[in-house]
């Protein structure tokens, strides 16, 4: 959620990560912040949603339908956990305002204004892209006056919140965001917990063409109940139970923080730009605790197991360097880069207890006191990683342009489990990346990319023998061609072919999540943004994508060809519309369709294809001289029920139609 958190709750609780990583796990920056800070003023033009939390609206903000963030509310085809398939988050494939960030925990929306997935034409001239698209995320900025954003009301299943952030120019090159809040969130099937969130950002422009920049951001969350994952005993889904009734024990709960803070510099000097960035992401988990369903019958009899532990840390320190000078020659421009990057990762983990708490039904609550505990010595994983980088690009004027990178990585992980041997593995690849556009047709734009890369896979789950340990990085590669066509000055079309392949981890036949086989994702993808009347804005997108496994194990026919859970054509629709007669009010809809997934390794088993609406409205109004805005959305309009499937094939329920009603204040 960011990555830590999103990957145990992804594939060991739940597909939905909870609330404060969902806000960026799903993340998707309204605005890249790259090449802000080259004035000694305030700059003016600095996006109002950065500043107003009541000008947010994330569909009017939205450049394409691959992914965007505002604030709290997230649409597009992609966020941080699917990216054409895989997760950028578990890959690390982070930026904060365009310099690389190991993300282990979640950002507070405190001093993260949004974030936008870089994939296709959006990352073409962006430093050193990666196979799986790339997060990048915007921070908070002020504007000319003192704006103090007072925000209230309830989420889903009426889950009350209350937040404050200010956006204070306190001199003409001194800035300070500043926020906190505190909220309930309720999960789908009435899960519950409190969290807390507080943060800010410290901005100061000591010279002409410089700017430092600081920020805090943290979570602190408590008994956070977890939602049970059923793993039937058969290929069939499990029975269709009701939802918003928390049937798990309430005392396998998780408590402890999201932490993360940094520094960055950034400076132009004529054709020089440098930018720096050092950052601390920490993620704990003081009381872990999940709870499972196995051998699930279809008439929903189950065995119930909890899963405890305590002590679990992730600690990651990031930062990178990046140097680029730009010189124009007639009508070509020139860009020279140079970057080094390094993290380092520190991982306490494992120490578990399993339990089998008895015979039960999958929707019938039954409490059983908490067990006597004896948890196990934690397992140490250690993550060295240095890269160095040279690139190049080149824009022709009226022609098109060329992008090159080069890296050269070096990877070292070492396991330190107890009772047992140390165990290393490390890698050393040369990476490359290459693009080109051709833009000599006014408004199209066609272009091509190939890009290669050395990425993180993420967590192993926790009911897997290897639970919640590091899995190691892996090689990956991706080609990707398209056109981006501006038919008019409001209307943009993206038509994109991609494919993507690297390693295929899932549990093997001894219950380790390992490596398999193959995958490879190839795919289309579209975009359309357009504003085709007065006040209508439309945010339309589709990815029809053929997900493919491939060796040993899919030719022996212990693998299906369909990866898990894994969906081959997303459909996504997002509208806007200012009423003429009535400017104050807005009204929006969206509609996002899915395929069908493979619910099994084998493939014997398919969820079926799902739509949800979602259906909302702004009532824009003053409190004396205060602008603020009543928001109010219904999501799930039609109370559809489905079925997600996580990593190692067990299930949990969609959530059902809620509301949601908001108020918030700029004074």
């Amino acid at each position: 959620m960011a990555s830590r958190r999103a990957a145990l709750l992804a594939s060991a609780l739940m597909l939905a990560p909870l609330c404060p990583a969902a806000a960026q796990a799903d993340d998707p920056p309204a605005t890249q912040q790259r090449d802000t800070g080259t004035a000694q003023k305030r700059d003016t033009a600095v996006p109002i949603a950065l500043v107003n939390r009541s000008a947010e609206n994330v569909i009017t903000q939205a450049s394409d339908a691959f992914g965007t963030s505002v604030g709290d509310e997230t649409i597009g085809l992609y966020n941080g956990g699917n990216v054409r398939g895989f997760s950028a988050f578990a890959a690390q494939n982070v930026r904060i305002e365009g310099l690389y960030f190991d993300s282990q925990a979640a950002f507070s929306d405190a001093v993260r204004a949004g974030s936008t997935i870089q994939v296709g034409i959006s990352a073409l001239g962006y430093p050193f892209p990666a196979p799986t698209g790339i997060v990048d995320f915007a921070l908070r900025r002020v504007g000319d006056k003192p704006v103090v954003s007072a925000r209230t009301g309830f989420g889903d299943f009426f889950a009350p919140f209350a937040t404050v952030d200010a956006a204070l120019p306190l001199t003409g090159s001194l800035d300070l965001n500043v926020g906190a809040g505190v909220e309930e969130f309720v999960y789908a099937d009435g899960a519950d917990f409190w969290f807390v969130r507080y943060g800010g950002v410290v901005r100061w422009r000591p010279a002409e063409g410089v700017e430092l920049t600081g920020f805090f951001s943290r979570y602190d969350y408590f008994d956070e109940e977890t939602t049970p994952v059923i793993f039937t005993a058969g290929a069939f889904l499990p029975k269709r139970i009701a939802r918003n009734r928390f049937v798990g024990q309430d005392w396998a709960d998780w408590a402890g923080h999201s932490q993360n803070f940094g520094a960055l510099a950034k400076v132009t000097r004529g054709d020089w730009r440098i930018g720096l960035g050092l950052f601390s992401s920490r993620f704990t988990i003081d009381e872990f605790g999940a709870n499972f369903f196995a051998n699930t019958q279809t008439d929903g009899s189950t065995e119930r197991q909890v899963l405890l532990g305590r002590d679990q840390v992730s600690q990651s320190y990031s930062g990178e360097l990046l140097v680029e000078r730009e010189f124009t020659e007639g009508p070509r421009r020139h860009r020279l880069l140079a970057s080094a990057r390094f993290r380092r990762v520190d991982d306490d983990l494992g120490g578990f207890a399993f339990r089998n708490i008895g015979p039960g039904e999958i929707d019938v609550a039954d409490p059983v006191p908490e067990p006597a505990i004896s948890f196990g010595a934690l397992t140490r994983d250690k993550i060295r990683q240095e890269i160095g980088a040279l690139g190049y690009a080149m824009q022709w004027l009226g022609l098109g342009e060329i992008n090159l990178g080069v890296q050269k990585t070096r990877y070292r992980k070492e396991v330190l489990a107890p009772g047992r041997a140390p165990t290393a593995n490390a890698d050393s690849p040369i990476l490359w990346n290459a693009s080109a556009a051709i833009t000599a047709i006014d408004g199209v734009a066609l272009y091509a990319a190939t890009t290669r890369g050395l990425e993180e896979s993420g967590t192993a789950p926790s009911f897997a023998a290897n639970a919640n340990l590091t899995l190691p990085a892996l090689r990956t590669r991706q080609l990707e061609a398209g056109v981006r066509w501006t038919l008019a000055q409001d209307v943009k079309l993206i038509a994109g072919l991609f494919d993507v392949r690297r390693p295929y981890f899932e549990l093997d036949a001894d219950n380790f999540f390992r490596v398999l086989g193959d995958v490879k994702h190839q795919g289309v993808e579209l975009s359309l943004t357009a504003k085709p009347v007065a006040g209508l804005n439309v945010v339309a997108g589709a990815v029809l994508m053929r997900p493919r496994v491939t060796g040993e194990a899919v030719e022996q026919g212990r693998l299906g060809e369909r990866p898990l859970g894994r969906v081959g054509a997303t459909l996504d629709l997002r509208l806007d519309y200012q009423l003429p007669a009535f400017d104050a009010l807005s009204v929006d809809f969206g509609i996002n369709y899915t395929g069908d997934r493979a619910a099994r390794i084998d493939n014997a088993l398919f969820i079926p294809e799902r739509a949800i609406v979602d259906l909302g409205a702004r009532y824009r109004f003053k409190l004396g001289r205060t602008p603020a805005v009543l928001r109010a959305q219904i999501a799930n309009l039609t109370n559809t029920f489905g079925w997600n499937v996580t990593g190692g094939g067990g299930f949990q329920f969609i959530a059902s139609r809620r509301f949601n009603l908001s108020l918030s204040a700029d004074f």
